[in-house]
């Protein structure tokens, strides 16, 4: 009798665990793909605003005259250029980039487009400011505005 109720406890205890284990290795077998990616664009954008940080740093060490002329303009031409570099990686890497510059060019078409239009209603077809009668340019732009 003992040998059979240690056995139905070791067929429980087997079951609960891939009761609950199965789900957490399916889980991270999924998700093995995605994090290496993830880490790359993570990675990648912590260089980046490294990157960035350090060309503030070198400006304002420029700036309080830490560093002179020669030595900033080599150093920030090599920051811009790794920065670059790293912002293509990570157009490469993260499609998601590419979708959102894509996304901000048809916003842009379609202002633009919509911009005649809005000439007729009192505003500046260049930078949507609203524009006083009897005025013939922008005053925030510049831009000749047609009468209405």
């Amino acid at each position: 009798m003992l040998d059979v109720d240690l056995v139905v406890m070791l067929l429980m205890a087997i079951g609960i665990v891939v009761f609950v284990g199965e789900p957490l290795v399916r889980w991270q077998l999924s998700e093995a793909p995605q994090s290496t990616r993830g880490r790359e664009v993570e990675q990648l954008t912590l260089q980046k605003e490294t990157l960035y940080t350090a060309i503030h740093d070198l400006d304002f060490d420029f700036q309080t005259g830490k560093v002179d002329q020669q030595d900033y303009t080599e150093l920030r031409h090599n920051l811009e250029e790794e920065a670059i570099q790293t912002l293509r990686q990570l157009d490469t890497v993260d499609p998601s980039m590419t979708l959102d510059g894509e996304i901000e060019r048809q916003i842009a078409a379609l202002r633009q487009s919509s911009l005649p239009h809005a000439t007729l209603q009192g505003v500046c077809p260049g930078c949507g400011a609203r524009r006083q009668e009897g005025e013939n340019f922008c005053a925030y732009c510049g831009q000749p505005l047609h009468p209405a």
